[in-house]
């Protein structure tokens, strides 16, 4: 046992090294170092190819600390959250990161913004009434979708019951947030009334198996009537992120719904354990 600990803390070693190697190349071209597409699949391969007695929550449970050293070694920089939500999403972040990644509050959505834009915060955590918030304001609204997207969300683990907007939704710098293959996609939709724009839109996709919810609601200043919501559409089963995206995007403008793309991505339970 003593021989086979010792083989396996080797290994981890040089894997580290390795990942410190791969960290300087990504520096040295501008690459992000979190990519959470590669992690997810990684995660996914491992716990299929997982024999004997190991559970599959084990394997994810070990790899997720890996995977917080590989990103530590690579120097990814904090990851930020709203200080307001801290009770929220610090105890809950460890369904997804490690005891190597290290986090930074700030006091308002302005300081998290700058600090994703700038690289000082490697990614950020917020929970779906600090996305609203974020995103109530035409001014932060186009500057989320210039620049960030979301690429994942988790619940809460410390309440069996939480509410929607206690809903953790993981945002990074740059890209369109379209995963090669979606499983989920969070929206912004502008209405008078939710409940039916999210009908006329499922009813004009009817070939993808599409579960919505609202997440929250909040009046928007002085749009006509309209108020925004967060939704998150759900896919049985994972299609190509452009399709739906396109799809949506279609069904919006036959409908007369203004839809926003914040985020498409693969199914929370694939990653983390």
């Amino acid at each position: 046992m003593d021989r086979i600990d010792l083989k396996m803390l080797q290994l981890l070693q040089q894997r580290t090294k390795l990942t410190g190697e791969i960290g300087k190349m990504k520096r040295r071209h501008g690459a992000v170092i979190y990519v959470p597409e590669r992690e997810r699949e990684l995660v996914a391969r491992l716990t299929r190819l997982s024999k004997g007695q190991l559970p599959a929550r084990a394997v994810a449970a070990l790899y997720r600390e890996i995977l917080s050293s590989s990103r530590a070694a690579q120097g990814q920089q904090p990851i930020g959250f709203l200080q307001a939500s801290a009770l929220i999403v610090l105890p809950a972040s460890r369904a997804c990161f490690g005891a190597c990644d290290r986090f930074s509050p700030r006091k308002k959505w302005a300081e998290l913004a700058e600090g994703l834009h700038t690289g000082e915060l490697s990614l950020a955590l917020l929970t779906g009434d600090d996305l609203m918030d974020a995103l109530k304001t035409e001014r932060w609204r186009s500057d989320f979708l210039a620049g960030l997207a979301v690429v994942g969300d988790f619940f809460p683990t410390f309440d069996p019951k939480p509410s929607p907007g206690q809903r953790i939704f993981i945002v990074t710098p740059g890209g369109k947030g379209i995963a090669p293959e979606a499983g989920r996609i969070l929206i912004l939709i502008e209405c008078k009334s939710t409940l039916n724009a999210i009908k006329s839109l499922l009813h004009s996709m009817p070939d993808l198996p599409i579960h919505a919810e609202q997440l929250t609601r909040r009046a928007a200043p002085a749009r006509k009537g309209l108020s925004s919501a967060l939704v998150l559409l759900t896919l049985d089963r994972p299609v190509k992120g452009i399709q739906v995206t396109d799809e949506l995007g279609q069904a919006g403008k036959l409908t007369g719904v203004p839809i926003a793309i914040l985020g498409s991505y693969p199914r929370t339970e694939e990653y983390g354990g």
